[in-house]
């Protein structure tokens, strides 16, 4: 990989679980390799610094909601008191994928494979590891997909840190960013305090040796073109999918060759990254006399054949230019999407909507280093998770739906009837994403 890479084994773990530190495009620092516990009781917090201190953990993470669990990880001294903090790579998987059961395997170009899962947003524990291949991450998957019989697995492959996952590309939650334990923060010593307080006292004298007289006359930026920049950014790093996008994506599953000689068409399954989509149609052999040059036989042009196992293949290509931004400093038409799911609702076997929250927006600062406040004559913008389950032949019917949404995953399952009556289909498609609206203040 491009990225620099830092392997740090704990004292009592195998060499099979190591653990990485290696930098998104953003230079965030993101942490592969944690051990993750359930935390039952009250006072999460307290208990997860108790098992910090158990484990000698450097660092530690509460995470998950109503399932509480924490992460704990030994790091090195340089790690200790990082001035951008570290993030969980574990936690924003969580974050991204918080609804049912999911798990990701990302394969990383220098070698090795990483292996993760979540249920309902909180990490499930035995994940967050390191496999050296990515047939001994599928061999730890089974227990999952016993437990979770509807798990669904997502295959990433990392060759950059330009070309992480989408929701490792983007700038971190603060809800992902490690603590400091008491074990970390005493081996410090007294040393490394007295030098600490050192390099303050020079900096402190440089700034009063340098700082303006605080009558002189200081312009202050115009707030509202301050917040167009942080808007217009935002809405950069989180591009929405019209019908025509979406139609896009799904125009290339009708290439799919769904009955190829030897070989079973299990799932069909892409994602968003940045404005194109990158997807994979994953197949079983059937018996041992198919072979991968049938597939190859029948795949589209510009498609590439990947061999997962010996009884695995997937074909996988990309959609480009199938998203669009969208202007969040513009007030829009708020239609009656409560209405439309309601109407929609009839043609799915699943609609499931979320609570609204708050974008993730890092307010400017002003030039004494405090938030500008989000003008009034900006909209105020929210998001709600959105999650479709239905037969194939009904996604034509979300044309109606208006509100700007970003569809965070696209899946569609082959030969497991779901479904009853008017929803029930051998073909079943579930969207997971997140649909945006502003409010009045």
């Amino acid at each position: 990989m491009v990225v620099r890479v830092k392997t740090f084994l704990s004292p009592a773990c195998k060499t099979t679980e190591k653990t990485l530190v290696l930098r998104n495009a953003l230079g965030q620092p993101l942490i592969f390799g944690m051990n993750w516990g359930a935390v039952v009781g009250g006072q999460p917090m307290k208990l997860a610094r108790k098992r910090a201190r158990r484990l000698r953990a450097t660092h530690y993470l509460v995470t998950g909601t109503p399932a509480t669990v924490a992460g704990c990880v030994q790091l090195e001294k340089q790690y200790f008191a990082q001035a951008s903090g570290i993030f969980s790579a574990a936690a924003l998987f969580s974050t991204a994928y918080s609804v049912g059961a999911v798990a990701c395997l990302v394969r990383f170009e220098e070698g090795g494979c990483w292996l993760v899962a979540a249920h309902a947003g909180s990490i499930l524990a035995q994940t967050d590891r390191w496999f050296a291949n990515v047939q001994a991450a599928q061999e730890a998957l089974e227990p999952l997909r016993l437990r979770f019989p509807n798990l669904q697995v997502h295959q990433e492959l990392a060759t950059s840190s330009g070309a992480l996952p989408v929701w490792l590309s983007e700038k971190c939650s603060e809800s992902a960013r490690l603590l400091v334990s008491q074990v970390a923060s005493s081996s410090l010593g007294v040393r490394t305090l007295l030098v600490a307080g050192l390099v303050v006292a020079v900096a402190l004298a440089q700034w009063l040796y340098r700082a303006p007289s605080f009558d002189s006359h200081v312009r202050d930026e115009n707030p509202t073109q301050r917040w167009f920049d942080v808007l217009n950014h935002y809405a950069l790093q989180h591009p929405v999918h019209g019908f025509a996008d979406l139609n896009r994506v799904l125009a290339d599953w009708r290439r799919v060759p769904f009955d190829p000689t030897g070989w079973k068409l299990l799932q069909v399954q892409c994602e968003p990254v940045s404005f194109d989509w990158s997807c994979a149609a994953q197949y079983r052999r059937q018996h041992r006399f198919a072979l991968n040059r049938h597939l190859e036989a029948v795949k589209p042009a510009a498609w590439t054949l990947h061999a997962v196992a010996l009884d695995r293949a997937s074909l996988v290509w990309s959609v480009s230019q199938a998203a669009h931004s969208l202007d969040l400093t513009q007030d829009t038409l708020q239609p009656d999407w409560m209405h439309t799911l309601q109407t929609l609702s009839p043609l799915f076997e699943h609609i499931q909507l979320g609570l609204a929250a708050k974008l993730l927006l890092t307010a400017p600062l002003d030039t004494h280093g405090q938030p500008i406040a989000l003008p009034a004559a900006l909209p105020n913008w929210q998001k709600r998770s959105l999650v479709f389950k239905g037969p194939l032949r009904s996604v034509i019917a979300l044309q109606q739906l208006q509100m700007p949404v970003r569809w965070r995953s696209a899946t569609l399952e082959v030969g497991n009837l779901s479904g009853q009556a008017l929803t029930r289909s051998a073909l079943v498609v579930q969207l997971i994403g997140d649909m945006f609206e502003h409010t009045n203040k």
